[in-house]
């Protein structure tokens, strides 16, 4: 049980000081018995706790004024201590003096579980309930009907086990007394009950507000669950609490508490949990994953509780146990994630250690009242802050919810800054790689070439140009630049330049591989560029030459082309390149492992073998097909296809020839 209500306890004391300073010199002395003699007192009331006597078991008849209830049990209403569960009836006589003015009844007891006879009417308001619905001791008021001078107050009960279970009162006082008189102590009684819960409710509310404020954090950065695991503790810390103070104000029933509180706190330390390794960039291992799995099993104790299945003792010592792995281990992961370099974490070492402690204590400070030592008592005391009174548990939870909210204020500001920073990196990153793709392809006689370029939603490197050379032929370079973001770009427009400015030499594809290398090399830009260079002319004739990138299709099958090492790496390296002709009709292509290696939801790759498949198809064919399988890099695919083209022979007057097919 997350708090019990041993405050409550004191509030008969509290009372009785009251009464004795407001009780007039003319008060009735213990032994006038039931005469209460004030004809003419216009603002009084006294207290009837005693002399009231009592039975077990349940008979409607028992609320009649003229039973013989010689035999029932004397008790003091004030001094019964835990209520007992199931079925009684206590009983109390009143003689009035004649001429009384007219009087009030004010009862503190357990909302649903008595109801009222006075000379054996049922007096509306008190019922019994369900289980489900009583409540702690709450100040009531009713009016004493006019006339009769011999009162009997009858007072059916019934105590559910579960109320039994955590030993609230059933009564804490009766006074019977003037109407304003009553009505003055109500609003002293209703203040006593509610006064201090004040403060915890309004530090309970902002907590679960802030809670989701994180959310709206997490929106913005959704790379940063810390923020939704904190905001969902913050919230389900917050709405605990406030459900207990609610309850222990009297306005909520105590089901509420230890059916739906006490069982949040399970969730809470999942929630730290989470948010501790997730502030900390570290994954949840297996052992704490099975110990996160097994606290379904104690969520289910304070229902035991309740229905007397578990005694409160028990789980008031189990609760604390499970708690300290938490309280414990936490703290020392963020203190070694500290030492290793993570400052933010220290922030939180001893902050996180304060909300699981301080409940754990406060859990054995109340075990052992329970169990009849006072010796830990001082541990569920409260604490004053000026005139602030704290729970324990409260303050852990205030010092965590302010430190926490401190770190991830300028967590938030600083990746903030780095995802302000990234954007335009990412904007100028975009606009440089405008530059890695031609706006235009060239018309060259013989051949057609299409290509098509998907961008992924970051900026990568891949490019392609194709250059114009002389005698209607064409350099046709293919590339992917390591990494990603700006550097990416920028050394893709390096390598832009370069070849644009070594395509005017009419090189091999070799050679201008390995003359492209060097120039990249020399520039020390970092990272490395995969490339396939091909040169092709109008009569089908192509050299390829290939620097560690994926190898060309033709006619559907791969074109093995001998693979060097990516440019940029070591500066003098030698590249090979193969020669073949291009039929008719037939297409090369050539394109980015953004092809081959877009993926499903589950995590399968397109591979080579669909690739190889559709490598015949038209550039938006391949590309579209990658992008509809599962797109998670830039797509580039480039395709040459050589067109058969007609030749006239002959004199003229003569038929047409039907197409060359010259290899």
């Amino acid at each position: 049980m997350k708090k019990l209500p041993f405050l409550i306890l004191l509030i008969p004391l509290c009372l009785s000081v009251g009464l004795g300073a407001q009780a007039p010199p003319s008060a009735p002395a213990p032994d006038e018995e039931n005469l209460i003699d004030r004809p003419h007192a216009q603002d009084w009331f006294t207290d009837i706790d005693r002399n009231w006597l009592t039975r077990e078991g349940d008979d409607p008849t028992w609320s009649r004024p003229d039973i013989d209830d010689s035999q029932w049990k004397d008790v003091r209403l004030d001094s019964l201590g835990s209520a007992q569960p199931g079925w009684r009836w206590f009983r109390r006589h009143i003689k009035l003096h004649d001429n009384h003015p007219e009087l009030s009844l004010l009862i503190q007891g357990g909302i649903g579980t008595y109801s009222l006879y006075i000379n054996g009417s049922s007096v509306q308001g008190p019922e019994i309930l369900s289980s489900l619905l009583v409540n702690r001791p709450v100040e009531r008021v009713f009016t004493i009907p006019e006339g009769p001078s011999d009162l009997v107050i009858a007072l059916r009960t019934h105590v559910p086990i579960g109320y039994a279970a955590w030993r609230f009162p059933q009564f804490m006082s009766v006074y019977v007394g003037t109407a304003d008189a009553v009505d003055a102590e109500r609003q002293s009684m209703l203040h006593d009950r509610t006064s201090y819960t004040i403060p915890a409710l309004v530090i309970n509310a902002l907590i679960a507000f802030a809670g989701l404020a994180l959310f709206a954090l997490y929106s913005r950065q959704r790379g940063h669950t810390e923020y939704f695991w904190l905001g969902l503790y913050f919230l389900l810390v917050g709405t605990a609490d406030v459900i207990f103070y609610l309850q222990h104000s009297g306005y909520v029933p105590l089901a509420w508490n230890m059916l739906f509180a006490d069982p949040i706190i399970y969730a809470l330390i999942v929630t730290q949990t989470r948010f501790t390794y997730a502030f900390g960039g570290h994954r949840l291992g297996r052992t704490w994953q099975i110990y996160q799995a097994a606290l379904i099993v104690p969520v289910a104790i304070p229902w035991l509780v309740w229905y007397g299945k578990v005694p409160s003792q028990a789980y008031l010592i189990i609760e604390p146990l499970i708690i300290l792995p938490v309280a414990i281990l936490l703290p020392i992961l963020l203190f070694i994630w500290y030492r290793r370099g993570n400052r933010e974490a220290g922030w939180l070492v001893l902050p996180s250690l304060l909300p699981p402690i301080t409940l754990a204590l406060y859990d054995l400070g109340s075990a052992s009242i329970y169990l009849g030592s006072n010796r830990f008592e001082f541990l569920v005391n409260t604490i004053s802050i000026g005139p602030v009174e704290l729970e324990p548990n409260d303050l852990g939870n205030l010092l965590f919810f302010l430190s926490s909210l401190i770190v991830i204020f300028f967590r938030f500001s600083r990746v903030a800054h780095d995802q302000t920073r990234s954007a335009a990196e990412l904007a100028a990153a975009r606009e440089i790689q405008q530059q890695l793709i031609p706006a235009s392809l060239p018309s060259l006689p013989g051949l057609q070439i299409e290509a098509a370029y998907l961008p992924a939603e970051e900026v990568a490197g891949d490019f392609y140009q194709v250059i114009e050379q002389p005698d209607n032929a064409a350099l046709i370079v293919v590339g992917d630049v390591s990494g990603k973001g700006l550097k990416a770009a920028m050394t893709g427009t390096l390598a832009i330049g370069a070849l644009r400015t070594l395509s005017v030499e009419n090189l091999s594809p070799a050679e201008f591989l390995h003359r492209l290398n060097r120039q990249i090399c020399e520039a020390k830009n970092g990272g490395f560029i995969t490339c396939c260079c091909a040169h092709i002319d109008s009569e089908g004739s192509i050299t390829i030459a290939n620097a560690g990138h994926l190898s060309p299709y033709s006619n559907g099958m791969e074109i093995e082309v001998p693979s060097g090492l990516p440019l940029g790496l070591i500066s003098d390296v030698e590249f090979s390149e193969i020669h073949f002709d291009l039929e008719p009709g037939h297409t090369l292509t050539l394109l980015s492992d953004g092809v081959v290696e877009a993926s499903n939801p589950s995590g399968h790759l397109y591979g080579f073998d669909r690739t190889r498949d559709i490598s015949s198809q038209s550039a938006a064919s391949i590309a579209e097909a990658a992008r509809a399988f599962g797109q998670s890099d830039d797509i580039t695919v480039l395709t040459v296809t050589r067109l058969a083209v007609p030749k006239i022979s002959g004199a003229p007057g003569l038929e047409l020839e039907t197409w060359e097919t010259k290899a």
